[in-house]
């Protein structure tokens, strides 16, 4: 409110509620009204309780400070300003009183020094006396609106000294008092400014509100993880369901029954847990409000109150002040653990089942191949555990056809078979290798055969050895600063090796870094404007765009390779155009986005400017996608609450899947992104086993790397993996708000 409109309207504010004429001795209780303190010993006699009284605005109760005396109540210096600043908003109307002979007079000064009105017989003898020379001293026909302001910033004054101002804090009886207090009733106690008390208090009660708007927006961050923990006991509950129609379809007059059971036994503990959600849900939510109250009724007291009121005893202050907010970490915090559903098979079924085989497929031929050639020449231990056979021809489908006819044993010592056909690699100079992989590591024996036929000097001794993956450079570490990082989650490599990383903590940005590790800029903040993330998930390079998975804005936006905003699409819903969280991204090779839209349980395929050109998987084909991504002709997806690899041919069409929940190799616990080495190997972060697997695309086990843990070459739930030029594999850390490099 400008001065003017408040200058208008000083009335109302100088007028006592209760009484309805002009302040006397104005008090205000802690709600923050304020009353003459003659009306509120009438409402105290009136009620006849000596210890309480009841507010006449809000009705709210409030105990009398010290032996009930209401004159302890803090003085509203405000209002005693108003009342000063009152006679000169009438001075066009009515006389004014001089401060010194009390005669009133329509022309009229006044000292801003004094604080006090001077008629023009006693303004002289003011402007004589030496002391006073210095004096701001105003006619009131002069008066603009700062002057006005000026007045009613005036400071407060001693109540027992007239006209001696509060400059001092008595830190023993903790009361704010004059420079002759301090000389008498406060000689040898400690004191210190009023000016350097209330910036101290000051302080303190700003640092307890940012404390609560913290608390705030934690418990906000709790509410959105259990409505998030919500939806993901429904779909669990869904996907139980399905399992076990599956499984019962099989034997459907058989276990009939038990699936029905099943099916009461999964709605009761779903209801059980949404139930203790919603509980746990609406308790935050009354700490909230009763956070946000708190924190609207202390901005009001500070922005309303003097050095002095602030100084005051005041009972809600103190409380806030010495209130111990508790700093609960959202990432520790027990509501983001969702109680798992698992449909538990009775596998002895299954058992029996496969026991009494109905036939098998043979495939034979009689012929056998004339290619022409050096044949079979070296049988030799390749790179990365492979058994590497090759062979020379001048033709390359001779070659193939001869390296058809070759079969590769490879026994460990209890002379088990574990060799695993890969393919046929052309060298690009006139030799070609047919590549296996051994199950298991060290030493084996290796046969070579054609035809059934062992190849000079086989069976030889071969020393196979895993992969090895090193780590070899490790960024970021906790906070909002640039180059530091919060819960990373989606990578992305362009080919300038410039690496892309989403944060879905606090800071809701992406950054850019060298392949160094070298911070090289930034862009995006929590909002849901252009630009803005509210947990930015995928993100992708395509030419020279930027595109990113907005989930919780149920958007995708797409920026410059500087990180200028260009265009958007999506929106929250479940129509073809829409999106409902979604999480990974990736681009395929017509250069179409394809997004995993978690909420709906599909990957949807959108061009670059965003329209939507057709979806892949059907209602049940997933649990909860997370990331899609193509190799070759196919559409790798991995499915989150499935635990496990789901392929489709291009045109969407379900091929086959792989791995299942546990800790082994080629099993998982929560898949999540993806991604192809230069070897064509699948990279899956398997998050809650705090590793990163290797695959062939078959879904064949070839190593893993990584372990829980803090150091180098250790996890904290890797989300992403992106690949540089030079073959290094990228891993983001969720828990460990890193980036890890290795090779």
């Amino acid at each position: 409110m400008d001065i003017k409109t408040f200058l208008d309207n000083i009335h109302e504010h100088a007028c006592c509620p209760v009484c309805m004429t002009r302040f006397t001795n104005p008090k205000q209780l802690p709600c923050l009204h304020s009353f003459c303190l003659h009306c509120l010993q009438r409402i105290q006699q009136t009620s006849g309780i000596r210890d309480t009284i009841s507010c006449p605005e809000c009705r709210q109760n409030f105990r009398i400070p010290g032996n009930g005396d209401l004159n302890a109540f803090p003085t509203n210096f405000r209002i005693n300003s108003l009342l000063d600043a009152l006679p000169v908003t009438e001075c066009n109307t009515r006389r004014i009183k001089c401060g010194s002979c009390e005669k009133t007079s329509a022309e009229s000064t006044y000292c801003f020094t004094c604080c006090s009105f001077w008629c023009d017989e006693c303004l002289p003898l003011h402007n004589r006396i030496k002391i006073f020379k210095e004096h701001h001293v105003l006619a009131l026909k002069d008066f603009r609106d700062e002057d006005f302001e000026n007045i009613l910033k005036q400071p407060a004054f001693c109540g027992k000294h007239e006209k001696k101002e509060l400059e001092l804090l008595c830190q023993v009886c903790k009361v704010s008092i004059c420079n002759v207090c301090a000389l008498t009733d406060h000689e040898g106690h400690t004191k210190i400014a009023m000016e350097d008390a209330a910036k101290k208090r000051k302080s303190r009660v700003n640092a307890a509100i940012e404390s609560k708007k913290r608390r705030a927006l934690e418990k906000m961050t709790r509410i959105a993880k259990i409505d998030e923990n919500c939806i993901s006991i429904q779909e669990q509950a869904a996907g139980v369901k399905r399992d076990v129609q599956q499984f019962a379809d099989t034997f459907i007059a058989a276990i009939e029954a038990q699936k029905n059971h099943i099916f009461d036994e999964v709605e009761n503990d779903a209801r059980e847990a949404l139930q203790l959600l919603g509980e746990q849900r609406l308790e935050i939510e009354e700490e909230v409000k009763k956070q946000e109250a708190d924190i609207e009724k202390t901005q009001m007291i500070l922005k309303r109150s003097t050095n002095s009121q602030i100084m005051q005893p005041h009972e809600f202050l103190d409380k806030i002040v010495q209130e111990k907010v508790e700093e609960v970490d959202s990432a520790d915090c027990d509501i983001g653990h969702v109680f798992p559903f698992v449909f538990k098979r009775n596998e002895k079924l299954f058992d029996d089942l496969k026991a009494q085989q109905i036939g098998f497929i043979s495939k034979t031929s009689s012929k056998t191949s004339t290619a022409e050639g050096k044949g079979i020449t070296e049988g030799t231990v390749g790179l990365e555990g492979e058994i590497v056979v090759t062979t020379r021809n001048a033709r390359k489908e001779q070659c193939y056809q001869e390296l058809d006819r070759v079969t590769l044993e490879i026994r460990n010592r209890e002379g088990r078979d574990s060799a695993i056909k890969s393919q046929i690699q052309d060298n690009k100079d006139g030799t070609y290798k047919l590549r296996y992989f051994a199950k298991e590591t060290g030493t084996c024996q290796a046969s070579v055969k054609v035809n059934g036929k062992h190849v000079r000097d086989s069976p030889f001794e071969v020393q196979v050895k895993r992969r090895q993956f090193r780590p070899v450079l490790s960024f970021g570490e906790q906070g909002s600063d640039a180059g530091m990082l919060s819960k990373p989650w989606g990578v992305a490599v362009n080919d300038k090796d410039e690496i892309a990383v989403s944060e879905v903590g606090g800071n809701h940005r992406v950054q850019i870094f060298a392949s160094n590790g070298t911070h090289l800029r930034s862009f995006g903040k929590k909002g849901n404007l252009q630009g803005d993330f509210h947990f930015p998930h995928g993100i992708a390079f395509h030419n020279d765009k930027i595109i990113v998975a907005d989930g919780n804005n149920h958007r995708v936006q797409l920026f410059s390779d500087e990180g200028h905003y260009l265009n958007q699409f999506g929106g929250k819903g479940s129509r073809d155009h829409q999106l409902q969280f979604p999480r990974g991204l990736s681009i395929d090779s017509d250069g179409n986005i394809m997004v995993a839209d978690k909420g709906n349980k599909l990957i949807k395929i959108f061009s670059l400017d965003g329209r939507f050109l057709r979806s892949v998987g059907t209602e049940g084909s997933f649990s909860l996608p997370f990331h899609c991504i193509q190799h070759d002709n196919y559409l790798i997806v991995s499915d989150y609450d499935d635990h496990c690899i789901k392929v489709f041919n291009r045109e969407g069409e379900f091929l086959y899947k792989f791995g299942n929940k546990g800790k082994g190799d080629g099993q998982f616990d929560r898949p999540s992104c993806l991604s192809v080495d230069r070897t064509g190997h699948l990279l899956v972060c398997d998050q809650l086993n705090h590793r990163v697997q290797v695959l062939k695309l078959s879904g064949e086990f070839v190593t893993k790397f990584g372990a829980s843990g803090t150091g180098a070459g250790e996890f904290k739930v890797p989300v992403s993996t992106a690949v540089l030029c030079n073959g290094k594999i990228i891993v983001t850390e969720f828990n460990n708000h890193r980036v890890q490099i290795f090779e």
